[in-house]
């Protein structure tokens, strides 16, 4: 199949923005993909809009002040083609509070055709023959003016979409699972529109594998951690190309239980003198920090429950494995093994103990629940029960 026709046109003025607009009036649906920073500053935020509607692209400049508030009400009004859209859509409504009220995701429909190269560049070469360039994969959208190299390469996300929706509509009608795909959108749109809360329990310098430190280590990690951010923050990058979290970890893990630390991981070489010497400062407060000032190291977490049967979470997953053979589908997307877990500690003899405890769509319910219960129901009951 031919590559599609695409008009491009660089929003980045009231004026344009305003046709924008307006040429997005009559189209059916609209379809759309963003460019953020989060590789290259420490608060990732929007860069740039790709709308592909009415046979043009619009790369719209969402850095230069414009009043997006007409664009997000039509964008609003009509459904939305995605390919992959759970960070897009989290991404619009951390920064605008934007909920479309319907969605197509071309990655979702692939992964329910079975699919396993569920990829654009994969789809697009299946279907179109075409090789996508992903050279720009991780430019700094946020560079401005934007090189007519990244202007090409952003519009070559959306004007696929038309053609991949409409073969993939075909394809889930084929098979009877565009019920599926419209249940999977509707939990996307619900998922993605949350802004996680922070706990006032959540110690986000505890990072991976420090729960094995102990708290003169842990006192080491946390000033580190601090000075890190602290210099993540003022030069507006990415914490991990400040210092990686193993590297904290590393220079944590040297701290002995007395005295002073013999050897020391070497330090990066680009490091200037005024943040290494931050972080000697905070090596040297560290080690005069009292035991009372350590911070305690967490209990390990409280095991789940054991199941109602030791053999009833292998009957769930053999169940869940089977089925998904005779459709043709990826187990975990019919039940991750979180479900399963779940699932088995209901003992999987009641429908509304189970559709409490997993939360499924209902496709996935039809598919499972029937068999699940006369899993559960031919086991014996134990003690616990």
């Amino acid at each position: 199949m031919a590559q599609p026709e695409h008009p491009t046109r660089y929003v980045d003025t009231a004026i344009a923005l305003q046709q924008a607009v307006a040429s997005l009036k009559p189209a059916p649906e609209i379809f759309l993909d963003l460019e953020a920073d989060s590789l290259h500053h420490y608060h990732a935020k929007i860069c740039l809009l790709q709308v592909y509607a009415g046979a043009e692209v619009y790369l719209i400049d969402t850095l230069v002040g414009l009043d997006l508030t007409p664009l997000l009400a039509e964008m609003a009004a009509k459904p939305l083609v995605f390919h992959g859209g759970d960070y897009d859509l989290r991404m619009l409504y951390q920064e605008h509070g934007f909920r479309p009220q319907a969605v197509f995701d071309t990655m979702i429909a692939a992964q329910l055709l079975g699919s396993t190269a569920f990829g654009l560049a994969s789809l697009v070469q299946e279907r179109y023959g075409q090789t996508l360039n992903k050279d720009h994969q991780k430019a700094d959208w946020s560079k401005r003016p934007l090189p007519e190299e990244l202007r090409a390469y952003a519009s070559q996300d959306t004007l696929y979409l038309p053609g991949l929706k409409s073969w993939l509509v075909e394809e889930l009608q084929t098979k009877g699972r565009l019920a599926w795909h419209e249940q999977a959108c509707q939990a996307l749109i619900k998922a993605t529109a949350k802004i996680k809360e922070i706990d006032e329990e959540d110690e986000p310098w505890r990072v991976h594998g420090s729960a094995k430190l102990y708290p003169r280590q842990l006192a080491l990690l946390k000033s580190l951690w601090t000075i890190r951010e602290k210099e993540a923050q003022t030069r507006d990058l990415p914490s991990f190309k400040i210092c990686p979290s193993e590297l904290l970890l590393r220079m944590a893990t040297a701290m002995p239980a007395e005295g002073r630390p013999e050897t020391w991981p070497s330090l990066p070489s680009r490091w200037d003198e005024g943040f290494r010497k931050r972080i000697q400062d905070a090596v040297e407060i560290s080690l005069t920090l009292k035991p009372s000032e350590w911070p305690l190291r967490k209990p390990a977490p409280k095991r789940l429950t054991p199941y109602p049967n030791p053999d009833l979470l292998q009957k769930l997953r053999d169940i869940r494995d089977a089925k998904a053979q005779e459709i043709a589908l990826e187990p975990s997307l019919l039940a991750t093994r979180a479900t399963l877990t779940a699932a088995a500690l209901t003992g999987c003899r009641q429908p509304e103990a189970i559709r409490n405890a997993v939360h499924w769509l209902p496709w996935q319910e039809q598919l499972l629940l029937p068999d699940w219960l006369k899993a559960g129901q031919s086991q014996k009951p134990s003690i616990d029960d």
